[in-house]
């Protein structure tokens, strides 16, 4: 086709009555589609009121009036029926959603007068009925929280929480004894140990405020690593090894020690118990630099001081151990000491080793449990190893 011809529909044009009109039959032919009563009534009373305004036009006058009767039985109908349904729902209502439902019925019937005291009774009770129900469910929640935390105490009670708290506020009363108890009890929960050991401290100030140094000393050791605990342990620790005479048991470190001399500003120590069994060296060397015994003093056995204790210590000589250089700081003392010291030296029974090499090949001296000595194989796992060094207490 060569072309196409558009056809343009015009579009009706209606008179302001006959517009009126047709909005109005749409509002009275529409309420077959309305569920609630109230807009079938609402709708059939505008359709009503539109067909009013037309007068005599078409059947508008007809139409008013049946409009107006569909809405009275729309009326009628429907607050009986809703009533009856809300009636229905108050005596079959349990919970709180039941009874507001049912008061909504009511409500919505009494505004067209329908048994409007019934109506306003009945609202009464479902309001009635309401407020007990959220009184009830008050108190439960209020039960149910209650018994939470009832629980929740008897749980915190039966963990380490309970006494880790404990602990803090007899800690906060410088209470320090009763809080450390405490928190021994918790096992060291959270920061538990930190502030035990900050307890621990506290009580070593006050005692030294007092002049009470052994008790002091005792609390800073126990304070460890709190704050300058164990420079204020070393620091009392030298004051009692200066005041101390040969002879004298004093503390250094986690042992106790024979103080066996003083040259200077310095101390020799030997240690009070017996040590540990260790042979002399593993493999049967009897030289006491090369030994196992003197690699596992200064390398091992060595740890067991503070860095503060070890700076305090004499070097007395520098320990080839494989690649690495050792510094010597402790030793066991030789025949010529033992001899020396041996009236002071506290025996404990056992037997320990002295540095010196015997006179058979790979034997070394040790001091028998009567005390006395002689020598036997440096490889002799049976020997205890009783060592000693010199500390600087100025």
């Amino acid at each position: 086709m060569a072309g196409t011809k558009k056809l343009a529909k015009k579009k009706e044009k209606l008179s302001k009555e006959e517009s009126l009109y047709r909005s109005a039959v749409s509002l009275m032919e529409a309420v077959d589609c309305v569920r609630r009563f109230e807009r079938e009534v609402s709708s059939l009373e505008d359709a009503a009121k539109k067909f009013d305004k037309l007068g005599n036009y078409k059947d508008s006058a007809e139409r008013k009036e049946i409009c107006i009767k569909a809405a009275q039985d729309a009326i009628d109908n429907g607050t009986e029926k809703i009533f009856d349904e809300a009636v229905l729902k108050l005596e079959n209502a349990k919970s709180k959603s039941d009874f507001a439902d049912a008061a909504e019925d009511f409500k919505r019937v009494r505004k067209f007068g329908y048994k409007k005291q019934e109506c306003n009774d009945n609202i009464g009770i479902c309001q009635k009925e309401i407020r007990k129900l959220e009184t009830i469910a008050v108190y439960k929640r209020r039960g149910i929280v209650l018994c939470i935390i009832i629980l929740a105490v008897v749980i915190f009670v039966n963990t380490p929480f309970c006494p880790l708290v404990q602990g803090m506020y007899y800690q906060s009363k410088d209470e320090y004894y009763t809080a450390i108890d405490y928190y021994k009890k918790s096992g060291g929960i959270l920061n538990g140990n930190g502030n035990m050991k900050e307890c621990y401290y506290n009580l070593a100030q006050e005692f030294e405020e007092k002049g009470s140094y052994d008790k002091a000393l005792l609390n800073y050791k126990l304070a460890q690593n709190k704050l300058d605990a164990y420079k204020k342990a070393c620091g009392l620790e030298k004051k009692f090894i200066k005041k101390s005479l040969p002879g004298t048991i004093v503390r250094y470190g986690e042992n106790e020690w024979i103080l066996l001399d003083k040259v200077g500003s310095q101390a020799l120590l030997l240690e009070n118990g017996t040590g540990i069994k260790k042979c002399f060296d593993e493999k049967g060397n009897n030289i006491w630099h090369e030994s196992t015994l003197c690699q596992w003093l200064n390398t091992d056995y060595i740890n067991k001081f503070s860095e503060e204790e070890r700076s305090a210590m004499v070097i007395q000589d520098q320990l080839d151990i494989g690649k690495k250089k050792e510094k010597e700081l402790i030793f066991i003392i030789g025949k010529e000491q033992y001899e020396k010291y041996k009236d002071i030296i506290i025996n404990q029974g056992k037997s320990y080793w002295l540095k010196d090499s015997g006179t058979s090949a790979g034997s070394v001296y040790y001091v028998k449990e009567d005390a006395s000595v002689t020598e036997t194989p440096s490889d002799n796992d049976s020997i205890y190893s009783r060592c000693s060094f010199w500390v600087k207490y100025e």
